[in-house]
């Protein structure tokens, strides 16, 4: 009989242990349509913010950024006169292209597409910002033209002067009847300079190398009185959703008060993601450090490894 009741307890320990995990896939798999259903209002949002004064545009194209949804460009025909009043500052000259070892404008359209997008620099990682190259064919020249979508990714593009195309290192820069474009690029006026950086725009999150696999990200929760255990689960859930598709997370931390009673440096809805590697968490912040996160900048840091496992990774 000893047995037998031990094989039925054992019997309802397991049964027990079933149910509480549906149960926590049942809260998260609802923590996951609450969120969905924000992120569509939020789109609705967005969409309603851009319409245009006359109704039209109720049609406009959005997409997922890891964060929050943003209106794609509008190349329409309603949007033709814009597109053609900036096409001047759009357009960027490229020198020293390589014809003899078999560049072409599309192979040189995908490279462009690609090391943008690896660095972080399209508005939307899924679409092609290169709209138009072009490559002179006359004899013994080796110099061409290129049309970028937006006035934002086209200085974004100028940092990549110098990129190596089949090994050889390819020129961009302004053509010699553009103008720097007026603005504010990233909260950096377009046009100012860094120490070292010669004329390339400084651009952070362009830019930016970790120098360790943890990433620090500053309140990037509002904590209140009401702030609920769901509010907390949300933004891990985004982070590690948002920033594990550009590389790989080991952990994604989230400061409470009570993590930070006694403890100064620590800041209630601070972020710890704890990357695999250091080159993870520098994809990381050039693909997201530039981003949005419920209205608000992201502001993203390398944190030192060995503080953050001994003093931080055991309070989670």
């Amino acid at each position: 009989m000893g047995r037998e009741d031990e094989e039925r307890g054992g019997d309802r320990k397991e049964k027990k242990d079933k149910k509480k995990r549906r149960s926590a896939s049942s809260e998260s798999a609802e923590r996951s349509r609450e969120r969905e259903k924000r992120r569509r209002k939020q789109q609705q949002q967005v969409v309603n913010k851009n319409r245009k004064a006359d109704g039209t545009g109720g049609g406009q194209s959005m997409f997922w950024d890891g964060f929050q949804w943003v209106p794609r460009a509008d190349t329409g025909a309603g949007a033709a006169d814009d597109v053609n009043a900036s096409r001047k500052n759009r357009r960027l000259y490229l020198g020293n292209l390589p014809y003899h070892l078999g560049v072409t404008e599309d192979s040189f359209s995908k490279q462009l597409y690609e090391t943008m997008r690896d660095r972080g620099m399209c508005n939307d990682p899924n679409q092609n910002p290169v709209l138009h190259v072009w490559f002179a064919r006359d004899k013994g020249a080796n110099y061409g033209f290129c049309e970028v979508g937006t006035m934002e990714e086209t200085e974004r593009a100028l940092q990549l002067d110098g990129m190596l195309v089949l090994g050889v290192p390819v020129s961009i820069k302004r053509p010699n009847d553009a103008v720097s474009p007026a603005g504010m690029i990233g909260g950096v006026p377009v046009g100012m300079q860094m120490p070292g950086q010669g004329g390339m725009l400084a651009l952070p999150s362009a830019q930016v190398s970790a120098t360790s696999p943890i990433i620090r990200i500053d309140e990037i929760l509002k904590v209140e009185d009401k702030t609920a255990d769901d509010d907390y689960n949300d933004v891990k859930e985004d982070m590690a959703e948002g920033c594990g598709a550009h590389g790989k997370l080991l952990m994604v931390a989230i400061v409470k008060p009570q993590h930070a009673q006694g403890n100064a440096a620590l800041k209630p809805g601070d972020v710890y993601l704890h990357c695999a590697t250091t080159d993870d968490a520098t994809k990381i912040m050039r693909a997201m450090g530039h981003r949005k996160y419920d209205g608000r900048q992201i502001a993203m840091t390398s944190f030192e490894e060995s503080k953050f496992m001994a003093e931080i990774k055991p309070l989670f």
